[in-house]
């Protein structure tokens, strides 16, 4: 919706800084205008025969253009909180609906009995790991000393043999105990590598447990406000289950409101919007941050986003209007009920030497009861206030000059 200030108060503030006549000159002033306006409306009235008909002197007047939205009020942003650990009960709540929270402060607890206990085993696990790595250790160790006496032996019945102190065969025998000595120190380097990996594996399912171990603890990913918590002490935690918490960012809240099709394009981002709550507190002035790029398939509405302060204390879901400013222009506005027809022909019926004429308009901005005239009505000319009434195009009329509401400045 739109509101604006008719040009006659503008032309009455640029008056108020000329020097003020006397009162003897305003009295005069008074007395010609009287007989310059009423006085001949008055003979009209007295020699025309006709009904008498409520008429609206067309003017110039300067529209303050706003288009008034309602919605709601949401959290800017917001962060799901939920566990990764299914199947654990929930023992303790640290943190309730409207808190203030800070990133990485505890908002509940689950229960560690399940993980304390394959902890214990994990470490049990590490010892029997730990203890099979000495001892592949030492028995490659053997293996080594066995080789180093092996490949001793052999150099020395290598010496022997060419000078007939040692048999063949017996070189062959040593030759053998060489190889055996290099299969054990080979198998026994493959068994210090198996208790390392298993050392390893022990490691990486204590961090997985240790992992597990931090889920029972939830936390809060960011600051900001808890707008909702589903998490209640007893209930078992699922990962697929609702949202345990949902935190509003940073405590930022705004008013999502729906704009009509035919004032979506009008509205632009950091137009200036005044938002009243419905709560009877006073209105506070912000700005529109975002308008979404296309409109509701059912309802044809836009989305526009309007920044609330922060710590605004203002429930999520709470009703709330604003007024958002987008430019002025001078035109003349007529009220809707001097429109015969707003479909694709609207007129009206002007009262031109005291008979009654239509004229076809094209129309403008609508706010408050008021049409902007773009085009097809001359400022000075006699609109019929009712141009649904009885009187037809031809027809002779005694006019009654009214005032249109003023109000409309305003923006009632």
């Amino acid at each position: 919706m739109t509101s604006f200030t008719p040009l006659s108060r503008t032309l009455r503030l640029r008056q108020a800084d000329r020097p003020s006549p006397s009162p003897r000159k305003r009295r005069l002033a008074w007395i010609l205008l009287l007989a310059a306006t009423a006085l001949p409306i008055r003979a009209l009235a007295a020699d025309i025969e006709g009904p008498k008909v409520s008429v609206i002197a067309a003017t110039a007047q300067v529209l303050e253009q706003s288009v008034l939205v309602v919605g709601t009020i949401v959290a800017r942003e917001t962060t799901l909180v939920n566990t990764d650990l299914s199947g654990a009960r929930i023992v303790s709540i640290a943190a309730e609906e409207g808190d203030l929270v800070s990133r990485g402060q505890v908002l509940a607890t689950l229960d560690t009995s399940r993980i304390d206990v394959e902890l214990q085993q994990n470490d049990a696990q590490a010892a029997s790991a730990a203890a099979q790595l000495g001892q592949a250790s030492s028995a490659l160790d053997n293996a080594m000393i066995s080789q180093e006496e092996a490949e001793a032996d052999l150099i020395r019945a290598q010496k022997l043999v060419p000078k007939g102190l040692m048999s063949q065969e017996a070189l062959e025998q040593r030759q053998k105990a060489l190889a055996r000595a290099e299969v054990s120190v080979r198998a026994s380097r493959q068994a210090v590598q198996s208790a390392e990996a298993a050392i390893k594996t022990v490691a990486a399912a204590r961090k997985d447990i240790e992992l597990r171990l931090s889920y029972t603890r939830i936390v809060a990913p960011s600051a900001g406000r808890i707008i909702h918590r589903s998490a209640k002490v007893g209930a078992t935690a699922s990962s697929s289950s609702e949202q345990l918490f949902i935190i509003a960012n940073d405590d930022q809240f705004e008013l999502e409101a729906e704009i009509p099709q035919a004032q979506f394009d009008v509205v632009p981002v950091g137009a200036v919007a005044h938002v009243r709550l419905d709560d009877n507190r006073e209105g506070l002035t912000s700005a529109v941050r975002f308008v979404a790029p296309a409109l509701a398939d059912r309802t044809r509405l836009g989305r526009a986003r309007i920044a609330l302060p922060p710590g605004l204390t203002a429930p999520i879901g709470a009703l709330a209007s604003a007024r958002i400013q987008i430019g002025s222009s001078k035109g003349i506005f007529l009220p809707a009920s001097a429109i015969v027809g707003t479909g694709e022909e609207p007129s009206i019926k002007i009262l031109r030497d005291n008979r009654i004429e239509r004229k076809p308009v094209l129309l403008g901005w609508r706010q408050a009861g008021f049409i902007q005239i773009r085009s097809g009505v001359n400022e000075g000319d006699l609109v019929v206030a009712k141009a649904g009434g009885f009187l037809e195009a031809g027809e002779q009329a005694v006019p009654i000059v009214v005032q249109a509401d003023a109000s409309l400045s305003q923006g009632n």
